[in-house]
This record gives structure tokens, sequence and C-alpha cells, in this order.
């Protein structure tokens, strides 16, 4: 796939996709919506945060995906990249099926692409303000855009964290796509709109990395 790292273009490959889960950084709230998400038929996870393995060609940088089920949504996550011995961020939606989601959690994340931005920035350049950068994301269903999810990234693990956790869980990280969990919805209801868009902003420099796809339904479902 095509990405473009400090505003050079590069052909880039990875071997792995790996999908954190419930990566907030304060735990008590995390086990609180685990309860939430049980008490609506959706099951727990082993072990927080919660590493999904999916296949990387469900990575893609184009505009539009297309959908089993119309009871699927994005949501925004930063993602993480591994290339050569560089570390890079950028935006990614863990487009979801729900109602898969409350059969199996992992099976949910595999039916759906993963639309990622195309561009990057190195994860040292923002590594002293990580906690400043801003995301958003909008959902628009009937033609109207409405704001989804709004916050920093103080509110998620910090990238080194959470690479410490998976190479201590033994993960070998080499050219691997790693999303890095999401925000709250702000109305705390899933929105099944036809586009979703997101930005990442970095506060400093007003410089922004946008994400934005349409969802196509399957024209054979009842």
């Amino acid at each position: 796939m095509e990405i473009k790292i400090n505003n050079k273009t590069i052909d880039w490959i990875p071997n792995k996709l790996l999908i954190a889960g419930f990566t907030g950084r304060n735990q008590e709230e995390i086990k609180a919506h685990i309860q939430e998400l049980k008490e609506i038929g959706i099951p727990e996870p082993d072990e927080i945060p919660a590493i999904y393995h999916l296949s990387p060609s469900l990575l893609t940088t184009k505009s539009e995906i297309f959908a089993i089920n119309q009871e699927s949504s994005g949501e925004i996550e930063y993602i993480l990249l591994h290339i050569g011995d560089e570390w890079y961020v950028g935006l990614g939606s863990d487009h979801t099926d729900r109602e898969l989601e409350k059969v199996s959690f992992a099976k949910s994340k595999q039916v759906c692409a993963k639309p990622i931005s195309k561009e990057y920035w190195n994860l040292s350049s923002v590594s002293e303000i990580w906690d400043t950068l801003k995301i958003k994301s909008w959902v628009t269903l009937d033609g109207k855009a409405e704001i989804y999810q709004e916050g920093t990234l103080e509110n998620l693990l910090h990238p080194t964290d959470l690479l410490n956790i998976l190479t201590n869980r033994g993960y070998d990280l080499e050219n691997t796509v790693l999303f890095c969990g999401t925000l709250p919805i702000i109305n705390g209801n899933f929105i099944y709109g036809d586009r979703f868009r997101a930005e990442i902003i970095n506060p400093q420099t007003k410089e922004k990395i946008h994400l934005d796809y349409h969802i196509t339904f399957s024209k054979t479902q009842k």
C-alpha cells in the first residue's frame, strides 16, 4: 500500500495487524465498561488490554468499504506502524460488525475492512506532547454529520506503555500495524451511518492527519 511519511510517499506491505482493545488508562473505568458490555451480550476479554490478531489484508487506504450488515460502525483509533527501525503514528478506524460482536468479539473484527490514513508522523516527533494530541470523529447519517467521539490521547495508554506490554507478552512487532484503542462514544450509542470521518490534531503545530471513508452495505441483506 502507498502511504506518506513526512510528505514522502512510500510503498509498504505490513506483515501483521494487531488490534488492541480496552486500552484506557483508567482501568477501573475499563472494568466497568466491560460489565456494561456483558449486560448487552458482548463477552468479556480473557485479558486486558485484549489483543486481536487479524489479517493485514483487511487494511485499506481507500475511501470506500463494504459491510455485510447495516449494524456496523467505525471507531477512531490512533495507530502505530513499525517500518524499518522506526514507529510512526496515524489514524485508523476499527470498523466492526456490532451484531456479530454479541456472538464473538474477535470474529466481529475480522469481517470488516480496516480503513487507515494515508499520512503519518514519526512517533518520536510527538512523544513529548503526546497527551495533548486531540482526536475527533464524525458519523454521517441521512446526510447529516454528527460529532461521534472527541478527546485527547491522555485518556488512552501511552504508546510506550502499550508496546512494552506487547513485548513482555512475546509479540514480534516488526512490520506491524497496531490499532491502539478508542475513546467512548459521546452519546453512548452506536450510529450506523454511511460515512465516517476522523482526525488527529497536533495543537502546537496545528498539523492534522485525516481519515474519511464511505460505507456501502450489502444489497442482499434482509
